[in-house]
C-alpha cells in the first residue's frame, strides 16, 4: 500500500508539468493522454520492482523516451499507409486536392511552431486541443485578452502567408 501511495504523490506532483510539457509536442488529445498512460504505467513498474531516487527526473526521461518513441512509430506507420486511402475518395475530393490539403495543412501548422512560444502554445491548445481562452490565459499565465490577442496575430499571419500563395 506505501508503494501505490508513494506512486500517487509523484503522480500528483508531475501531472501538469508533464502536460505542459507534452501538449506542445504532440498535437492530438488522445496523443497526449496515451502517452500520458504509457509514461505513468512505465514509471510504475519501475517503482514497483526497484525503486526511483528522483522520481520526477524519472518521469520525464520516460516521457522523452516515450514521446521519441512514437514519433519513430508514427513515422513508420505514415509510410506503411498509403496516403490516398479508401476513406478520403469517399470525401468526394479528387485525390490531388487531398494531397494539397495535407501539404497545406502541415505548412501552416510549421508556420505556428514558428511564433513565439506563447502563441504557438495558445494556438495549439485553442485550435488543437479546443481549450477554451480562459484556461489558456490561467496555464499561460496571461490574461484572458492577451490569450486572444495572440491567437488573432496568428490567424493573421497565416492569412497573410494563404494570400501571399494565392498570388504566386
Amino acid at each position: 500500500m506505501e508503494q501505490y501511495e508513494a506512486f500517487n504523490r509523484v503522480y500528483d506532483a508531475t501531472r501538469d508539468a508533464l502536460l505542459k510539457w507534452l501538449i506542445p509536442r504532440v498535437r492530438s488529445g488522445a496523443d497526449v493522454e496515451d502517452l500520458m498512460q504509457e509514461i505513468y504505467k512505465r514509471l510504475y513498474r519501475k517503482m514497483s520492482r526497484f525503486g526511483v531516487r528522483e522520481p520526477e527526473k524519472y518521469v520525464f526521461g520516460i516521457a522523452k523516451k516515450e514521446l521519441a518513441k512514437f514519433y519513430r512509430h508514427k513515422a513508420a506507420k505514415e509510410t506503411r499507409e498509403s496516403p490516398l486511402s479508401d476513406q478520403l475518395f469517399d470525401e468526394g475530393q479528387e485525390p490531388e486536392d487531398i494531397v494539397l490539403d495535407r501539404e497545406l495543412e502541415r505548412t501552416l501548422w510549421e508556420l505556428v511552431k514558428t511564433e513565439p512560444l506563447k502563441s504557438y502554445q495558445a494556438f495549439t491548445l485553442y485550435y488543437g486541443f479546443s481549450v477554451p481562452t480562459d484556461e489558456i490565459a490561467k496555464e499561460l499565465h496571461l490574461s484572458e485578452d492577451a490569450v486572444r490577442k495572440r491567437l488573432s496575430r496568428t490567424r493573421a499571419r497565416l492569412r497573410a502567408y494563404l494570400s501571399e500563395q494565392k498570388g504566386d
